[in-house]
């Protein structure tokens, strides 16, 4: 059998362990609120997740609940003594991967430095705050740090890698034989070491939504396709099912976290990169409910429109037609290179994407390929 680590608690441990928790917990119902800054502009949610006219400024400072809540998959900390509650990401921010070498900017033309540094390198980890904000060049940027501005181009940041606000692990008691997965890749699963016997303790650290949630079946009481929890520690998996956890653990979505859907809320036309209009006989990606992902957003120069707009680039080659006069279900395949105008669609959730280029940059390319 291979060898791969999992994170096991012997009885002794654990009665170690408990203790331990209980003083956490008591401890916190002492004292359970803390001071934060707001690092990003933050707008008021209601504990129904429903935005108010609330609005508290960068560098203000807030009591809240010391330990974040969740409300419709995201997190919060609750105002204290008020229905308000702010999302941590604004406050906490989120981690993300350098995929580009970069500088740092306090403005579209002025650059300046970040603990120190001028420059940021590819593979290296940064903390961000809230979404991103667009300059007067057009283009985007995360906040990095305060008071003082300083920036990054989102272009040069990855998806999130995960939240800055976790908790402690929690005890997972196996209930029921459970198979183990391992994370052979991003979102990728094999089961390939042996069961859990029941009564088997592990150290959990979050609840995750991923591809194997998306194949497996539904829980008859929720409707929802089960979870899973991620052993301490290693690239381990088990299913929420199978086990019973003394506490909650931070629940996270791979979906939301990493890619972007779109639905289609009227028959939509299908774009080329050029900015011309797809032949399809006369059809177009019908109007639908359901959710399609889309990994870039970019501006294209329209000729037939003389003007530049904002286009999604679809992930899918293959969609349900508007028309179908030869079969109940037709589809058109639009290729790997596809677009649809952003304003043609609906962003449903995920990651919020931002421009790649500007209207100046996608204009000023469609006149040299003219040239050439």
């Amino acid at each position: 059998m291979m060898k791969t680590k999992i994170t096991l608690i012997s009885a002794a441990t654990l009665m170690s362990i408990v203790p331990l928790f209980a003083l956490n917990n008591t401890a916190q119902a002492a004292d359970n609120s803390v001071k934060k800054t707001v690092m990003h502009t933050a707008i008021a949610y209601d504990k129904d997740g429903n935005r108010t006219s609330q609005k508290y400024n960068a560098y203000s400072t807030v009591t809240v609940d010391s330990k974040p809540i969740a409300i419709n998959d995201d997190q919060y900390y609750k105002i204290l003594g008020k229905d308000q509650y702010l999302k941590t990401t604004n406050i906490d921010g989120v981690t993300r991967k350098i995929t580009h070498n970069t500088y740092i900017y306090k403005s579209s033309s002025a650059r300046t430095s970040y603990r120190g540094r001028w420059k940021l390198y590819r593979g290296e980890t940064i903390t961000t705050y809230g979404s991103s904000y667009k300059f007067k060049n057009g283009k985007s940027y995360f906040r990095v740090g305060g008071p003082r501005k300083q920036y990054i181009k989102s272009y040069n940041l990855g998806p999130v890698v995960n939240s800055d606000v976790e908790s402690t692990s929690a005890v997972a008691t196996v209930v029921r034989r459970a198979h183990v997965w391992t994370e052979i890749g991003p979102n990728k699963f094999e089961n390939k070491l042996s069961d859990l016997k029941v009564g088997t303790k592990v150290l959990v650290d979050r609840l995750e939504y991923n591809r194997l949630s998306e194949n497996s079946p539904q829980d008859e009481d929720t409707g929802m396709n089960f979870r899973y929890y991620h052993i301490k520690g290693t690239k381990n998996w088990i299913s929420e099912e199978d086990v019973k956890v003394n506490k909650k653990v931070p629940f996270h979505n791979y979906n939301k976290e990493h890619y972007t859907y779109i639905t289609f809320p009227k028959d939509t036309d299908v774009y080329n990169a050029d900015g011309t209009i797809q032949d399809h006989n006369g059809q177009k990606i019908s109007k639908q409910k359901g959710q399609l992902k889309v990994d870039k957003l970019v501006y294209i120069w329209v000729p037939s429109e003389n003007k530049a707009e904002l286009f999604y680039h679809l992930v899918g080659t293959s969609f349900y037609a508007s028309t179908t006069p030869t079969a109940h279900w037709s589809t058109i395949n639009v290729g790997h290179d596809a677009y649809v105008k952003a304003s043609d669609v609906k962003f449903v959730y995920g990651v919020k994407l931002t421009p790649s280029n500007t209207a100046a940059e996608a204009q000023a390319a469609a006149q040299k390929n003219k040239l050439n």
